[in-house]
């Protein structure tokens, strides 16, 4: 568990409301992409984990769906809604997923 803690990276800051410069806990709202370990509602805290910033490099639409986890619900409610960009970006990842699936890569 040791190995796996120090291969964390610092999380981005995204957040500009405030001049605080504390690394925020990130949620990943996007669909789930178990080929890549990417599960709908994880949480980050002190940075990304290996596998997500391999899976950004992949699919670079998720970097989009990792936010504060206080705009959790802000997020949903946009994803939820028909022809935001939030569904959009959803969708456009959910299919990427798919073909990662299919393609194995």
């Amino acid at each position: 568990m040791e190995d796996y803690e120090e291969e964390l990276q610092p999380a981005e800051i995204i957040s500009t409301d405030n001049d605080s410069t504390e690394i925020e806990s990130l949620i990943y709202v996007g669909p789930n992409i178990y080929k890549m370990a990417m599960h709908r509602f994880q949480v980050y805290r002190g940075g990304l984990p290996p596998h997500v910033t391999r899976a950004i490099e992949k699919i670079p639409e998720i970097k989009n769906l990792i936010v504060p986890v206080t705009e959790l619900e802000t997020m949903r409610q946009k994803i939820n809604k028909a022809g935001t960009n939030e569904s959009r970006l959803f969708d456009s990842v959910r299919k990427s997923a798919e073909k990662v699936k299919r393609n194995g890569i």
